[in-house]
């Protein structure tokens, strides 16, 4: 079972497939090997090509390690690999994050769609960072919900590319969908963690490092 703020055992056996899946996927691109992409993608990849392949490959090995991290059993059994797990992770994060600025102004779909590709990743190294700094300073609850936060950008990939399948399925225009879905793929996640850990845990009041005892009761005797 899961800890408390977390998510729960069923969520996560449902988030694997998927993540396993586009994680392995997102690796074959480390030949540069732009043929398996859809044209308004592979101009991405031509556009900027050392980048793109960076950001793919390190962003699909974030996917496959993150969901580990949240299972309680092996962090409490194997501290030590869940410590070491977590800074690939993070390392992975920040090469893929940084790299996604010259994939993302490299787009055919326009400077709205660059911009909603770019906010992601800066959402995405702020709160990896922000989850790094947290256990750097032993504030372990406070890691584990900016993690939950970085995690649920990290899976912006997963619903970005099931976004996509939309205009094959219903035979729409893909460009269009791809410059809504270059914001609502992150946004979405970011929202539900967010109310996640506001139903679960009380956000945004426990996102921050916990008051000292006499500035809590100071604060308490002026109300």
């Amino acid at each position: 079972m899961l800890a408390r703020g977390w998510p729960p055992a069923l969520l996560w056996l449902v988030l694997l497939a998927p993540t396993s899946l586009i994680g392995g996927y997102a690796l074959r691109y480390v030949n540069f090997d732009p043929t398996p992409l859809p044209y308004e993608l592979r101009v991405n990849m031509l556009h900027a090509p050392i980048p793109f392949v960076l950001h793919t490959t390190f962003g699909g090995l974030a996917l496959l390690v993150c969901p580990w991290q949240f299972v309680t059993g092996l962090r409490r059994r194997y501290p030590r690999a869940h410590r070491w797990a977590g800074r690939v992770y993070v390392l992975c994060c920040l090469i893929s994050g940084v790299a996604a600025y010259p994939v993302a102004f490299g787009t055919l779909a326009g400077s709205a769609a660059a911009a909603g590709f770019a906010a992601m990743a800066t959402a995405w190294l702020v709160t990896t960072v922000m989850a790094f700094a947290a256990i750097r300073f032993g504030r372990v609850a406070q890691h584990r919900r900016w993690m939950v936060l970085s995690f649920a950008l990290t899976l912006s990939a997963v619903t970005l590319r099931v976004s996509l399948l939309v205009p094959f399925f219903l035979w729409l225009d893909f460009m269009p969908i791809y410059r809504v879905t270059a914001w609502t793929s992150w946004t979405a996640n970011l929202a539900l963690a967010l109310l996640w850990l506001s139903w679960r845990e009380g956000w945004p009041a426990r996102l921050a490092p916990p008051a000292r005892s006499g500035v809590a009761a100071s604060d308490q005797a002026r109300q």
